[in-house]
């Protein structure tokens, strides 16, 4: 058959970003493979899209549409504040710009791409064409006897974060209408496709949204220097990083590079104090995604990166694509791409098995899981099994 015609609704969607912005703008590359793609993404994407969209191959089937909230309503979203909210209204403005190019052209089906969460929902299917939702993420359950470890303000997230996720289970419909009315839902961890219903179950597909469009650098082995861990990502209480100063303290001479900023920084920084750790760990805030690839390839001998619930992190495809070893948690995507999972217990437990791994982790050869190619013919094969038209063998080449 020609190439179909796809409508994709990507909330977060940039390029040479990390987290979902460059989940979503990798995965609507992906669509453009499968057929030729219009993206309804949010306004604020447009100028790094823009910049980014003629150097990419698929250029000549991805097109973007561009659809954002009155700025009235833009005004209380700062951060993460509000965001879910803002998400759920900013749905409802793509339905409407999706339904008026429905009276314009004959799309074969939509695609959710971001939010990468489940319980969130989505309006897409709403367009009433053939829905693939995903991947998705959020089914990741909070690890209670690790919550001593996060602080107050960490732990009551994790409290809020655990009510608000069991009631949007039940009480968000665009969430009950995404699972029932999807063709396929692509989930990055077994524990999003166990969070599913069970009669839904079967519609379920593991399949991550951490795709790596770009070619990572390879592991530069040295001698005669520390051995060294290294964190990268968010300073959040759930990214587990008071774990890991607490399972360095536990090594007789491991160092630990944290790159990130958050506003956990600074029980973090008091946590290395009252261990004694001062030279040991080394706070180097945010940065770039280049010279993390060089920490990566240079100085770490071991991505250390024991999340509570992380769902598909692109910090761990990258580590595991570059050949660095990944020591995590037994849980949510670190687990699911191959990290060297230690079993969650209390925090004392926790951080002495961390700390037994990394003075025993093995070398890890590098990846190729990860890339946009293997991607790509991942995702076709299971839309194709799913009776969805897809454009010869996924390459783009039809």
């Amino acid at each position: 058959m020609s190439a179909p015609d796809i409508l994709a609704f990507a909330y977060s969607c940039e390029p040479g970003k990390g987290s979902e912005p460059g989940a979503g703008w990798a995965m609507a590359r992906i669509a453009a493979r499968m057929g030729r793609t219009w993206v309804i993404t949010r306004a604020n994407n447009r100028r790094s899209i823009e910049a980014s969209l003629p150097t990419v191959p698929e250029r000549d089937r991805l097109n973007f549409v561009y659809v954002d909230l009155p700025r009235r309503l833009t005004r209380w979203k700062r951060g993460k504040r509000g965001v879910h909210l803002y998400y759920l209204l900013w749905q409802f403005a793509a339905l409407r710009r999706a339904r008026s190019m429905l009276h314009e052209k004959e799309f074969h089906f939509v695609w959710h791409i971001t939010l990468a969460n489940v319980w969130l929902g989505s309006a897409a299917p709403l367009t009433n064409l053939p829905f693939v939702y995903g991947p998705v993420g959020g089914g990741v359950p909070t690890t209670w006897r690790l919550l001593p470890s996060l602080g107050v303000s960490g732990s009551a997230f994790e409290v809020a974060r655990t009510v608000v996720r069991a009631a949007f289970r039940y009480l968000n419909p665009l969430c009950g209408m995404a699972m029932r009315r999807a063709e396929v839902i692509l989930v990055q961890n077994e524990e999003t496709r166990n969070w599913i219903p069970a009669r839904l179950r079967d519609k379920a597909v593991l399949s991550p949204n951490a795709v790596l469009d770009y070619p990572p650098p390879r592991r530069i082995p040295r001698q005669h220097r520390p051995q060294t861990a290294l964190f990268a990502g968010e300073l959040l209480p759930l990214k587990g990083i008071a774990l890991a100063i607490r399972a360095i303290a536990r090594t007789p001479d491991w160092r630990l590079i944290i790159c990130g900023s958050g506003r956990d920084e600074g029980r973090l920084r008091e946590i290395g104090r009252r261990l004694g750790l001062h030279g040991r760990v080394r706070f180097l805030g945010h940065q770039p995604r280049e010279e993390v690839f060089r920490l990566m390839s240079e100085e770490a001998d071991v991505l250390l990166f024991p999340s509570l619930h992380d769902e598909g992190p692109m910090v761990v495809a990258e580590a595991l694509t570059i050949g660095l070893p990944v020591v995590c948690l037994d849980r949510g995507g670190p687990q699911a791409f191959g990290g060297i999972a230690v079993q969650a217990g209390n925090v004392r437990e926790t951080s002495e098995r961390l700390a037994q791994v990394l003075m025993n982790v093995p070398v890890h050869a590098p990846s190729a899981e990860f890339s946009f190619e293997a991607a790509c013919e991942r995702v076709a094969s299971v839309l194709r099994s799913h009776d969805l038209p897809v454009d010869g063998s996924g390459t783009g080449s039809g």
